[in-house]
């Protein structure tokens, strides 16, 4: 069967298409997930992304005159750009690159992802725009040069502007996709032709070494639940500040240390609670609470319901 021409998934299989929608399911050995694929101008898909994985490897495309647009909805995407930097796309964030600044390999950090991926062919495409905006002087190569005058990529960092653009790209019905879509970049193009480039301001670019150091340091927290550590003795253990330690913590998972280790301890519980017969107290124990108050407040405040309660329920 022939592949649409910009699909974006290298590691996946088409379980189900038509003239103008691929979708992909990701390779089990590499996750779960599924990515959506929308040809919806003469050089513009839309591809939806949900994934439960922990990476995976973008098809890079041997056109460099690419323009790609990712809005992330829920999770986080680390992108190892092609100029050596590291991207985090947080939820509501719009991030903009071409093929020449493209993602060597994207890592979920959080185990999870869905977003919206758009990519637009700059020749193909600006042929045909004046046909969907034929009284709107809108010059797409001109809007990407602006936008990468001084660096490879551009951050658009939450804003409800941007929300309301994307949020019914996640709704739509699927018979209604393809329209709404077309509609929905053509709204995008016009939203960046009147950006302010020069008042948004850049997120913070993370070293890899810091990054890997954090990654290492996450590691170490997780596959030892039951233990509590300090942030002066984890920053002196691998030889960092305790103000980097917090500052690239949260720029690489997208909150604090103490919120990320209460969310994934509670959410181990949970998964004992559904898989085991451990008792509430030893399951507590496990993940690091030696108070079974403590540890039932903490649950409640996540699942909105007791330990007792969910064990009973699932």
């Amino acid at each position: 069967m022939e592949e649409f021409a910009l699909s974006h998934i290298s590691t996946g299989t088409i379980v189900a298409r038509n003239q103008d929608h691929n979708v992909y399911q990701l390779d089990p050995k590499h996750g779960q997930g599924t990515a959506s694929v929308h040809a919806v101008m003469p050089g513009v898909e839309v591809i939806s992304l949900n994934f439960q994985t922990s990476r995976y490897i973008p098809t890079i495309h041997s056109k460099r005159n690419i323009l790609e647009l990712n809005h992330c909805k829920e999770g986080r995407a680390e992108c190892k750009m092609n100029d050596g930097c590291l991207q985090y796309i947080g939820e509501g964030d719009l991030f903009m690159n071409t093929m020449s600044n493209h993602s060597q390999c994207i890592e979920l950090p959080l185990g999870y992802y869905k977003g919206i991926n758009i990519t637009i062919d700059l020749e193909k495409f600006a042929g045909h725009l004046s046909e969907y905006l034929p009284d709107f002087p809108i010059d797409v190569p001109e809007i990407a040069h602006r936008f990468f005058l001084n660096d490879a990529c551009f951050f658009i960092q939450a804003k409800e502007e941007i929300q309301h653009i994307f949020c019914g790209m996640y709704s739509v019905p699927i018979e209604a996709r393809t329209t709404y879509f077309r509609l929905k970049v053509l709204e995008i193009l016009i939203y960046l032709y009147y950006f302010d480039v020069v008042s948004e301001k850049q997120k913070t670019i993370y070293a890899r070494q810091q990054v890997d150091i954090i990654k290492q340091i996450k590691k170490k927290m997780i596959q030892n639940l039951e233990q509590r550590f300090t942030i002066e003795e984890l920053a002196q253990q691998y030889c960092i500040s305790p103000t980097v330690l917090k500052t690239t913590f949260k720029g690489v998972y997208g909150v604090s240390i103490a919120s990320y280790m209460k969310e994934y301890r509670i959410r181990q519980a949970a998964s004992m609670l559904h898989k085991t017969q451990k008792s509430i107290g030893d399951i507590a124990l496990a993940v690091g609470y030696k108070s079974q108050s403590k540890f039932g407040a903490a649950f409640k405040e996540i699942y909105e319901m007791s330990p007792l309660e969910y064990r009973s329920k699932h």
